[in-house]
């Protein structure tokens, strides 16, 4: 049995996800692996502003990208880095939406903060919670929870996100883990940020978008695509049987079974 058979990451699974849906991406979209998942969605999820999803048949097919392991707010930091005023304003604005997300009002711009803080040569700011605590600076309650969660997004990667047309669909990604309510939470306020007038046009989005996250697991009770679900599209692009990701995305269906039998035994045993 090779490691193929057996590996239980689902950043494995997600490379392989990656290449399937770039099939016929650019030459037949309409038939292309992100076409037959976005099919699957269109029906099971709504959107954040209420939207009743998305509309098959007013497709453009504009916008077109997949990415993955995304660090977008880190990287544009980092991009903006070697201009001290952009990198300060982008950091501010940062610090704006998540006072909003967090409802706090008592927290001072990242501008304003003591220069050890700021100074982005001594402290980076997914370490700026970590470093306050540890120098006892003066951080009110409200700041401590504002830049806990600013430390937070610098540190997470959302599995995998999708733009097309003005839709943004980001996902989370479980194999044999169970989906986290506080790493959904905040992968719902990172795709928010994401969506702002602060990040969209890094996107290619010419206006701010409608925006999702999408849970991607193995069981259907809990998840609004399943591993399943993606080996059901390799069979319908006419993978090979040998082909690898086929083989990767079939091998999941063990743990699904799997699953299912802890489930019933559990069940019986209750």
């Amino acid at each position: 049995m090779g490691y193929d058979a057996y590996n239980r990451e689902e950043r494995a699974l997600c490379f392989h996800l990656f290449r399937l849906l770039h099939e016929k991406l650019t030459s037949n979209p309409k038939e292309s692996g992100l076409y037959k998942l976005i099919e699957k969605l269109a029906t099971r999820k709504k959107f954040k502003d209420g939207d009743t999803g998305i509309i098959l048949n007013e497709l453009r097919f504009d916008n077109m990208a997949i990415y993955a392991e995304v660090a977008l707010i880190r990287d544009r930091f980092e991009n903006l880095k070697p201009e001290k005023t952009a990198a300060n304003q982008f950091m501010d604005g940062l610090v704006t939406l998540v006072k909003g997300q967090e409802n706090v009002h008592e927290c001072k711009l990242y501008s304003e903060l003591p220069e050890i803080l700021r100074d982005y040569k001594k402290t980076h700011p997914k370490q700026i919670k970590a470093k306050a605590e540890k120098e006892k600076t003066n951080l009110n309650p409200d700041e401590m929870k504002v830049y806990g969660a600013v430390q937070a997004m610098f540190n997470a990667k959302p599995d995998l996100a999708i733009t097309i047309d003005n839709y943004l669909l980001v996902f989370e990604a479980k194999f044999t883990e169970k989906f986290d309510d506080a790493q959904l939470i905040r992968t719902g306020k990172i795709a928010q940020v994401w969506a702002s007038d602060l990040l969209f046009r890094e996107l290619g989005f010419k206006n701010a978008p409608t925006y999702t996250v999408v849970k991607l697991g193995l069981k259907e009770s809990d998840s609004d695509i399943t591993w399943r679900d993606i080996w059901g599209i390799a069979e319908k692009m006419n993978f090979a049987a040998t082909d690898r990701s086929y083989r990767a995305f079939k091998n999941a269906l063990n743990y699904e079974r799997q699953e299912l039998e802890v489930g019933v035994n559990d069940y019986l045993s209750g």
